[in-house]
């Protein structure tokens, strides 16, 4: 492999940068704005002076966009006007959330940026009347952090929010916490093994994550109304795989939404990352030192997908979940699920990877689980 070779592979298509992984982090940044925080055109004023491939300039452009956005939040909310300092709070939220992207996690400058995510967080969801409070669910010898937004002591439908690796509860707030508030949803947030809080919590990731999802289940048994029937699991990008274990595993998830569904992440990572997982351990040395001497967005990147796993590197951390992990076995399940694929992915995937159905962007299906030669094979039976 060489230094222009992607880590994880990316879109086809490029945004505003030729890097690959920082056109993607561009891409998910401009899809927050669409639920939350800053505008589109905020976040292209936040990089208006950095250069393609430059960790530092991104970090610097929304560290300062984060904190331009939390004064203004202080200003208006020292006015009396509660609601626009809120809205200008996420705004700064996920500025700082951005400018982590492109902070290396070892680094004190990680740390004091994710303090200042905490407070706008916080601050603005406070200032907005959102009803979220912070929660620990209890995992093994630990807790796990997370968040429940619950409206009222009424029932309401309610969503289990899981994300990926290079994810935390904040980040589901986007996803389905703001979305939930919105649409009289209650959601559960929660950091598993492996993400947010967790990194330093002794609790890596593992093969067996739905375990973890099961606390949070049992933690809503205990805590909340849910109606019978109505707890839905909502996962994406790694989480699509965690959700898929979950609902093979917990009758209690009744629904399930993912973006996309992952039941074999063992190819995935094998698809996905490849130029890494297959290089000889000679060529990956070499191109860890190459990294961190010249190109510290890839270095960057390549210990925040290590962190997750625990380990020194992303090749040994994955490389155990690989030896591991078995296919996720769906047979015999029916319950309706609904799955988010791009077009392009659609397009490139749908005859390779999900030969058993044609895949329609937001489209939804009910799908009942059968059995036959492939273990992801599932058979469309209600439009």
């Amino acid at each position: 492999m060489d230094s222009s070779q992607l880590i994880v592979a990316r879109e086809a298509s490029k945004v505003r940068f030729q890097n690959g992984d920082m056109d993607f982090v561009l891409n998910w940044t401009i899809d927050v704005s669409q639920s939350v925080g800053m505008a589109p055109s905020q976040a292209f004023h936040a990089l208006r002076d950095v250069k393609d491939g430059d960790p530092v300039g991104w970090g610097n452009g929304f560290r300062l966009h984060g904190e331009y956005n939390a004064a203004r939040a202080a200003s208006f909310a020292e006015s009396g006007n509660s609601e626009v300092a809120g809205q200008f709070s996420l705004v700064a939220l996920y500025g700082y959330r951005a400018a982590l992207q492109y902070t290396n996690p070892l680094s004190n400058d990680f740390a004091t940026v994710l303090e200042r995510m905490e407070r706008t967080f916080a601050r603005g969801t406070e200032l907005l009347g959102i009803p979220i409070r912070p929660i620990e669910v209890p995992f093994e010898h630990t807790t796990l952090a997370g968040y429940f937004l619950e409206h009222d002591h009424q029932e309401r439908p309610t969503i289990v929010m899981v994300g990926g690796g290079d994810t935390a509860r904040k980040n589901l707030f986007y996803f389905a916490g703001f979305p939930g508030w919105k649409r009289g949803y209650n959601v559960i947030m929660v950091d598993l093994p492996g993400q947010g809080a967790m990194l330093n919590g002794g609790l890596p990731f593992r093969a067996k994550m739905h375990d973890s999802v099961s606390a949070a289940v049992q933690w809503l048994e205990t805590n909340a109304a849910v109606p019978t029937g109505e707890l839905t699991i909502y996962g994406v990008s790694g989480g699509g795989w965690i959700s898929a274990q979950a609902v093979a595993a917990d009758p209690g998830i009744k629904a399930w939404v993912a973006a996309t569904p992952i039941v074999d992440i063992a190819k995935m990572f094998l698809r996905d990352m490849g130029a890494v997982l297959r290089a000889p351990g000679w060529a990956l040395t070499s191109y860890l030192r190459l990294s961190q001497r010249f190109n510290t967005a890839s270095q960057i990147n390549l210990n925040k997908y290590a962190s997750p796993f625990g380990t020194e590197n992303i090749v040994t951390g994955i490389g155990e979940i690989i030896d591991t992990v078995r296919p996720i076995d769906l047979t015999g399940g029916d319950l309706p699920s609904l799955f988010l694929v791009s077009e392009g992915r659609a397009r490139k995937s749908s005859a390779k990877r999900w030969p058993w159905v044609t895949i329609s962007p937001s489209a939804a299906f009910r799908f009942r689980w059968s059995s036959c030669q492939s273990p992801v094979a599932l058979t469309r039976t209600v439009s």
